[in-house]
């Protein structure tokens, strides 16, 4: 049976605590900081209840240190520092009061086996607990600032040139992701607030942020005005502004000095590597940089038509400057999208994808952006190991990017590899609490890998929701249906993926499975599907 979780008042919470604090103290756990920091963590997360954090591979990461290559089959640290701390509370709760244990205490902490969530009793509270109401503000970052940086008005004369107020923030959330010492919410979750009517307070509140960047971009002929407001939610009103002057020629070193104020008004530290990253000049063609704006703004409306107007502009962009690394990593996944969508048919297009990705990281080897896009060419090549050095790779250089968390997380998913898969499309999703299909997509073929059938489909039609037409989100809910019988449901996905297709043989969507059982396993199940219900779809 699942535990079902529990949603805690603040005084019950507030009880909780003071008794955990006195169980620390005391002579069971007062000499062991290693038990003492287990036992704070699955309370902390219980009370939130974000069970999802409580998964054997996040654990050793988050409490015992452990690295990104953990494996729980050579390292058991979990499970034997769990068994010990599940004999501790034992000995805890069975030791009066009087001899400094917890036997009555009104609050009673008690960790079963199978798993890391707690069951934590109030004996004085006579009425059950309700069901955890799912609330969709995450929980305000507190071990660093926290940032959101908003969409810029573009105020200029030319509408046509949205594209570059846009650019300008992208790079800005890029560059402030890249620093240790400070969280950033991403580009998703930030954009999802253009042209917005609701206050900062509830922006910040949403987001679980302080701090939000707010400002505008003003362009005419070569030169270019960027005003910008920091604002501080929690006490109200800007505590920054300025506004920075430059010819268009410069508006990589107007981003850089925007930045460093930022960083400066927020007391970031920035450790030695962390300050080479100002002062690059990614190109010397403004005109190149103007294309490849223009062209990322096409990528992002995701059709076959505005795709290839997309590769067109890289193009030009390269033309005119060949050493473009952004260029090249771009245009690498504009291609790899062209054919993920089926809007090009050649497979060579995935080799010639991998040769510009290839091309990026040779011109820029610390780039996370063009090492991320290099591991998402191998994937699409089913090369299975390159896809996940590299994509492990991005995510070592820029733990806060997003995107990058997110193809790790499907690189993981599709290689079979369940558990850590789910800890990084969780991660990735905290950076992005205004979420997208594709996140939702990562997020159901984690559960899917972890035979979490339930929670598969949960995402997957979140997904759908989201955006109907979206086929990779049907498909895998139709496989997640099957695995669970349920066979109403999956004749109803498959009458969808026959409308939005035309087809009611072929698989409906590329996927990307380098796990060799769970390609099998799909084309069985699509195979069975097709000779059920082929001649029943209208």
């Amino acid at each position: 049976m699942e535990a079902v979780e529990q949603q805690w008042t603040q005084i019950e919470q507030d009880q909780i605590r003071a008794s955990l604090a006195t169980m620390l103290a005391s002579p069971f756990f007062a000499g062991s900081p290693r038990q003492q920091r287990f036992l704070d963590y699955l309370v902390t997360n219980t009370l939130a209840c974000e069970a999802g954090r409580l998964k054997g591979f996040t654990i050793a990461l988050e409490v015992f240190d452990r690295k990104d290559d953990f494996d729980p089959s050579l390292d058991a640290i979990v499970r034997v520092e769990a068994t010990r701390l599940r004999n501790k509370l034992r000995e805890y709760y069975d030791t009066p009061s009087a001899n400094h244990g917890g036997k009555e205490d009104a609050v009673r902490i008690d960790f079963p086996k199978g798993g890391y969530v707690l069951e934590i009793a109030l004996r004085q509270s006579q009425s059950a607990k309700p069901e955890l109401a799912t609330s969709s503000a995450p929980r305000l970052i507190e071990d660093r600032p926290s940032l959101a940086v908003l969409p810029f008005a573009n105020i200029g004369v030319d509408n046509t040139k949205e594209y570059f107020t846009d650019g300008v923030v992208d790079s800005l959330i890029a560059m402030f992701s890249r620093l240790s010492g400070l969280f950033v919410i991403s580009r998703q979750s930030s954009f999802s607030y253009k042209n917005t009517a609701k206050t900062s307070k509830e922006i910040a509140t949403e987001l679980g942020v302080r701090y939000l960047l707010e400002g505008s971009v003003q362009y005419a002929g070569n030169q270019v005005r960027v005003t910008a407001q920091l604002v501080d939610t929690q006490h109200g009103g800007h505590i920054w502004s300025d506004r920075f002057d430059r010819e268009l020629k410069d508006i990589f070193a107007l981003q850089d000095e925007l930045t460093q104020s930022i960083v400066s008004m927020l007391q970031i530290k920035l450790d030695g590597a962390e300050a080479t990253f100002f002062g690059v000049q990614e190109t010397k063609s403004i005109e190149a940089h103007d294309y490849l704006l223009q062209a990322i703004a096409a990528h992002r409306r995701y059709t076959e038509k505005t795709t290839c107007e997309a590769i067109a502009l890289y193009n030009k962009a390269l033309a005119l400057d060949s050493n473009y690394a952004a260029a090249h990593a771009w245009l690498a996944r504009s291609l790899d999208l062209s054919w993920s969508q089926k809007w090009n048919h050649d497979p060579a297009v995935l080799d010639l994808a991998l040769s510009y990705a290839e091309r990026a990281v040779e011109l820029e080897p610390k780039s996370a952006y063009a090492i991320s896009i290099l591991g998402w060419a191998h994937l699409w090549l089913r090369n299975r190991d390159e896809s996940i050095a590299e994509s492990r790779r991005a995510v070592a250089l820029d733990p806060n990017n997003a995107e990058a968390l997110l193809f790790l997380s499907i690189a993981l998913s599709s290689a079979g590899l369940g558990e850590e898969s789910l800890y990084y499309i969780e991660k990735a999703k905290r950076f992005t609490p205004i979420t997208n299909v594709f996140y939702e997509m990562a997020h159901g073929n984690s559960y899917y890998v972890l035979r979490d059938y339930k929670k598969a489909i949960a995402a997957h039609e979140k997904g759908c929701s989201m955006v109907p037409s979206f086929i990779p989100c049907h498909f895998f809910a139709l496989l997640a249906y099957e695995q669970l019988g349920m066979q109403d449901d999956v004749f109803k996905k498959f009458e969808i993926l026959y409308r939005l297709t035309g087809d009611k043989i072929n698989q409906p969507a590329f996927t990307l499975w380098t796990d060799k059982a769970l390609e099998t396993e799909q084309v069985d199940i699509w195979r069975k599907t097709v000779l059920h219900y082929a001649s029943k779809a209208p």
